[in-house]
């Protein structure tokens, strides 16, 4: 696996230059990528399948998700949610028509656009939908539910 240029979340699966195993909390572990940096959140798998994040130094883990294949689908719908807008597409005017535009505009006879509809609540029902059929215990686990808060809240 080569490192993501854009990490979705800051998630990088990559095994290029990374210890091969780790223990935390009396589990052996297998990396297979980072969060952000390797040096301080790894991506582990441990025996049966599942995916942790992890810090060796502190000596804590977090679930992420049951299996690798459902964590790398998680980053996917992630990757979709955060790449679609709600927004026109950008439209191309020459110099004279945005003169006529803004000459218009200072008259009064053009108001400022109002923003479209946001659809970003029915965006995340369903992205929460979607990650439930995919990897539900994943989802009320702790890393992955403080993502959802932050979707939830705006932050992301």
């Amino acid at each position: 696996m080569n490192p993501s240029k854009e990490a979705t979340l800051g998630v990088v699966l990559d095994t290029t230059g990374l210890a091969a195993e780790v223990a935390v909390q009396g589990a052996r572990l297998s990396v297979i990528g980072y969060v952000w940096e390797p040096t301080t959140e790894l991506v582990a798998v441990d025996s049966d399948g599942a995916v942790w994040s992890c810090s060796p130094s502190r000596g804590t883990r977090m679930l992420l998700n049951s299996s690798v294949d459902a964590l790398r689908r998680f980053l996917d719908l992630f990757e979709q949610f955060f790449t679609v807008t709600d927004a026109p597409p950008p439209a191309t005017y020459t110099a004279a028509h945005m003169a006529e535009k803004l000459a218009a505009f200072r008259r009064g006879e053009i108001k400022p656009a109002a923003g479209g509809p946001d659809n970003r609540k029915a965006r995340i029902k369903q992205l929460k939908k979607t990650l439930h059929e995919t990897d539900r215990p994943a989802v009320t686990a702790t890393w992955w539910s403080t993502i959802l808060e932050q979707v939830d809240d705006g932050i992301l």
